[in-house]
């Protein structure tokens, strides 16, 4: 099944609108075939793409403690980033 259609299931289940972030069309570079958005890739064939990305970071980033170590510096990262939105008045 599509993520278009999985997210408009989704949307009636849940009886709420999806972020619009998650609408956007976004393209994915495909081996097998070539330029997607990927909101018309399959789940399976997403989840693979999804696989394949993180396997690439993960063994382009410098490991010290593992995966554990990575989320730890996104979160703070991303903590900052919502102080910073915050305490301008954003």
């Amino acid at each position: 099944m599509k993520l278009k259609k999985l997210l408009e299931i989704n949307q009636m289940c849940e009886k709420i609108k999806a972020p619009w972030d998650i609408q956007e069309s976004f393209e994915y570079e495909s081996e097998s075939l070539g330029t997607v958005d990927i909101l018309d890739m399959d789940i399976a064939h997403f989840i693979r793409a999804f696989k394949l990305l993180n396997k690439d970071k993960f063994s382009s980033e410098k490991k010290v403690d593992g995966s554990l170590h990575f989320i730890s510096d996104r979160l703070t990262s991303l903590s900052k980033e919502l102080k910073e939105y915050t305490d301008n008045g954003n």
